[in-house]
Formats: C-alpha cells, structure tokens, sequence
C-alpha cells in the first residue's frame, strides 16, 4: 500500500524531484501572467507551444495553509494572462487533506507520487469531487497515513518519470473537459446527478474497510482510465445503431441493447495471479443475470500469464485482450 509523505524534507525531495522532470520536458517561456478567481501574478512558465501543457511553480508560504503551488493550464500565446486549469498544490508544513495535492511512497520499490484527491470545483455551486470522479470515471488509491483513516488520491505519475509532463498533461485535459461539461450543462440532467449519488454512496460505504493495492508493476495502474478509454472509443466506432458502450462504478466497460448486457470488459493493470483472479470473479458476477451469451473479456498488459491461467480462461469462455505502452515521453496506450 501506498503511504502518504509526511515529512517536509521528504515532500522537498518529491518537489524537486517533480520540478526537475518537468523543466527538462518543458522549455522556459520566461515571465507570464497567470490568473486566478482572487486576482492574477507573474511566474515563471514552462511550455512547449500552443495548445500545450503548461506548468508553473511557486511557494504560498502567506497561505492559510501554507503550500507549494503547482500551477497547470493550456497554454494560448495570444492570451495576456494565462489561465489555470488545475493546480497540485502540497502542503507543506502540514499534511492537511484540505489541500488538494500530495505525494504518496510505495515502501517496497522505493517510488514517489504525484497525486490529486480529484478535488475538482466545475466553477459551479454543488459542482464539486463527487461531480469530477463521477464525470471522469477517475480511480481512487487509498494512502495510509500515520494517524487517522486512508487518504485517497488519483496517481498522478512517477515523480521521476520522464513522461511526468505527459501523465499531468492527461489530467489537465480532463479536468479541462470537465469544466466545458459543467458550462454546457452536461451535468445538468436526472442521469448525471444519479450517478454523482450513487459514486458519493459508493465512497462512503467503502470508507473505513478499503486496502491498498500492491501491484507489481504499480507505475501501469496510473494508466488504468487511459485504457478504459482506448477500448471504449474503438468499440464506440464499431458500434451497430442499436448498441450502447457504457461504464458504471463496478464495470470498466460493457455494451447494451436496451436492457440487455451483450458485452462486459474488465482491465486489469498487472498479469499477477490475484488480479486475475479479481478480473474473473468481477466478469462472472457482473454478468451473471446475462447467462452464456455475454462476451466476457479479460484486458491484460502484454506479459506472461501464471500458470495455468490460459486454460483458465478458455474453460469459462473468457476472452483475452492485451495492452502495451509506447516509450516515454508522451506514453500512449496501444491494444492488441
């Protein structure tokens, strides 16, 4: 399980650790103006064009709580004053969970994190984390901290990853697409807000009895949305008229006509026995009403399988779908 960086020296690290990844995959732009609900300042900014990330860093030693800031946004040259999009912000000489951003460790590869509690305000009263995580279908990982129950947080990437700019770029994106949903009333709608309650229901009644996840290979599970979304845009583009590609809390994906389950996807970010055992377990009881006739799939990173876990498969009619990612930087999920 993930622990959360309590130390200042060791959030420190984690700052520069981030600053120093990030100033390399990004060009210095010199002095921009950024702007904010409260007012506007001067920053140094790093992009690499327009329609590109861009990222900017500070301390807010003035603040209530007092905070590195890490300012995102899209970056417009024809724009004066730059506009956030998102900021990670660290507390820094608290841990307070009033502030949105964090690092997280995992004790057992010696890696750090970048996460954000998927905090998101729409720019709208009422439109708030419960909206964002709903909307995003983002996924959670619970932190341990040294007093008090779990921390949960979106894993933003790797501190040291050299694709870092691009795994924050992703978010930026969301969260940008978000904001546009809420303008337009998107959310707005009997289905929308249904689905908020049922993701603040799902919250709460996990609160207290969730466990973190080891993974093997933990740095893929930050990748798990950029797969959904891969699989769900190429079975949306195949789509027949009367076929729907949807999601909810408990499936990654499945297709319905009507009423009717006719395909159910499970992704699963390592190719460890007791994910695959989960991944199984989740396909056979989410789609247990539909009986033999649902396609059952199985999506895996490319990697051996544990022993026996083929014929496995095969004997309960489970389909099998591999992942792989390009190279940094700009890593893109590609399905077999």
């Amino acid at each position: 399980m993930l622990v959360l960086v309590e130390d200042k020296k060791a959030k420190d690290a984690a700052q520069k650790a981030m600053e120093d990844v990030l100033t390399r995959s990004l060009q210095c732009i010199g002095k921009r103006n950024i702007g904010f609900p409260s007012g506007n300042l001067d920053e140094t900014m790093y992009a690499n064009g327009d329609g590109t990330l861009w990222a900017a860093f500070s301390h807010a030693n003035d603040a209530k709580i007092p905070r590195r800031w890490n300012a995102f946004g899209v970056y417009d040259s024809k724009r004066h004053t730059q506009m956030i999009t998102v900021e990670i912000n660290v507390p820094t000489t608290t841990n307070s969970a009033s502030v949105a951003g964090f690092f997280a460790h995992d004790p057992s590869t010696g890696a750090t994190y970048l996460m954000h509690d998927g905090s998101v305000g729409g720019g709208k009263k009422g439109v708030g984390r419960g909206a964002f995580m709903s909307w995003s279908d983002s996924v959670l990982e619970d932190v341990e901290r040294t007093t008090g129950e779990p921390r949960s947080g979106i894993v933003i990437g790797r501190v040291d990853d050299p694709d870092l700019a691009g795994r924050i770029w992703t978010f930026v994106c969301t969260v940008r697409q978000f904001k546009d949903a809420v303008k337009r009333g998107d959310l707005d709608n009997v289905a929308a807000r249904k689905k908020i309650a049922e993701w603040d229901k799902f919250r709460n009644e996990a609160s207290g009895r969730r466990k973190g996840r080891r993974r093997p290979e933990f740095d893929y599970f930050s990748y798990h949305g950029d797969v959904v979304r891969a699989l769900r845009d190429e079975r949306q583009a195949m789509a027949a008229k009367n076929e729907v590609v949807v999601n909810s809390l408990l499936v990654d994906l499945m297709v319905k006509i009507g009423s009717r389950m006719t395909e159910i996807y499970e992704v699963k970010t390592d190719c460890g026995r007791q994910s695959l055992y989960t991944g199984i377990g989740q396909l056979l009881a989410h789609s247990v009403r539909e009986g033999a006739e649902v396609n059952r799939t199985l999506v895996l990173p490319e990697g051996d399988l544990p022993e026996g876990m083929d014929l496995c498969l095969a004997e309960l009619g489970i389909k099998l779908r591999r992942f792989h990612l390009t190279p940094a930087p700009n890593r893109k999920v590609v399905l077999a």
